[in-house]
């Protein structure tokens, strides 16, 4: 074979080398690079942290004279209107100290604050149905579900002071004793930012997460306040503690649920329709639609196989174990 010969052969081997390159080991390399995620179920969790005041429909009771006390009712116990609630017995002098007098109590701010709704307790009996306890902070008659929307958050941002226990042996007139309060009903108050609004719906139901416990709750109402959102849960929900506490720090779940989770980053827009680029058996990807449920800003839950557009026809999905492109713009 002569020398142009040999060049020649070797040319086309170079040539075919190269095609092969071009046509089967590039896509392979350039696939293996291209970022993908698989599809699979999970639980999706959205919540909000928040700082919160409880509001209670209640009615604190004040000593009609100076006396000792025993036999109080159990704390946190339901008492039935005219059921006994203290042994009182009257006596000439019945400070906790006898050199306390009225006006120097130590409990003269619960007294300043519940000002005229504090009521005279007649004959130690319970003048209404609820909950019976000793924890008394004054802001029982700021807290109430008649005011709690019309409250801002510059009237309770800094009021941090928790019921105190005013069981005790003995009482001047005119001083809080106890308080009872409705079970049937009871809500938290709080403000949330323009950035968490489209996670509250009014009705809309949610957890309100507390460190010891959580208690499911609904959204009663959202209103703005200047910058921020007047936000309200309610709940007729038992909560041990619940008369010992006025603010309380707490987790708001408003979404949790399980289903087939997509990453947000593998989310587009093609002809104003969102979806996601799925991989073919053949290698290709190809457009699917989706339709979200509810998002954490991370991770989306979406319908799986098949769900019903605007127009009520059925639109093929994804489903679990699907590959799709990562970053499709």
């Amino acid at each position: 074979m002569t020398r142009l010969n040999k060049k020649t052969v070797v040319i086309f081997i170079l040539l075919v080398v190269a095609l092969y390159i071009l046509i089967e080991v590039v896509p392979r390399v350039t696939g293996a690079l291209t970022g993908t995620e698989t599809l699979q179920y999970g639980e999706l969790k959205v919540s909000v942290p928040v700082e919160s005041w409880v509001v209670r429909d209640e009615t604190c009771y004040k000593a009609a004279a100076d006396g000792t006390m025993k036999g109080f009712a159990d704390e946190g116990t339901l008492v039935k209107r005219g059921s006994k609630v203290v042994d009182f017995t009257k006596t000439e002098g019945g400070s906790e100290e006898d050199d306390v007098n009225d006006s120097g109590s130590k409990y003269k701010g619960i007294r300043e604050r519940l000002g005229d709704a504090l009521v005279e307790d007649k004959n130690q009996k319970a003048q209404r149905k609820g909950i019976f306890s000793c924890y008394i902070d004054g802001y029982e008659s700021t807290f109430t579900p008649g005011k709690m929307r019309k409250l801002e958050y510059g009237d309770v941002n800094g009021i941090d002071k928790e019921p105190k226990d005013l069981k005790r042996k003995k009482a001047h007139a005119g001083e809080p004793i106890y308080k009872i309060a409705d079970n049937s009903q009871w809500y938290l108050l709080f403000w949330i930012e323009d950035s968490d609004i489209s996670k509250f719906e009014k009705g809309a139901p949610v957890k309100i997460a507390f460190e010891d416990g959580d208690i499911d709750g609904k959204v009663y109402s959202v209103d703005q306040d200047g910058k921020r959102y007047r936000t309200i849960v309610s709940t007729n929900r038992y909560y041990k503690n619940l008369m010992k506490i006025r603010k309380a720090d707490v987790q708001i779940v408003t979404t949790d649920m399980e289903g087939l989770l997509i990453s947000n980053k593998c989310l587009t827009t093609k002809k104003k329709q969102v979806g996601c680029y799925v991989k073919t058996t053949t290698g290709d990807y190809v457009f699917r639609r989706v339709q979200t449920l509810a998002t954490d800003g991370e991770k989306t839950l979406v319908t799986e196989t098949q769900f019903f557009d605007e127009d009520g026809k059925p639109v093929n999905t994804v489903k679990a174990y699907d590959e799709v492109l990562t970053e499709p713009k």
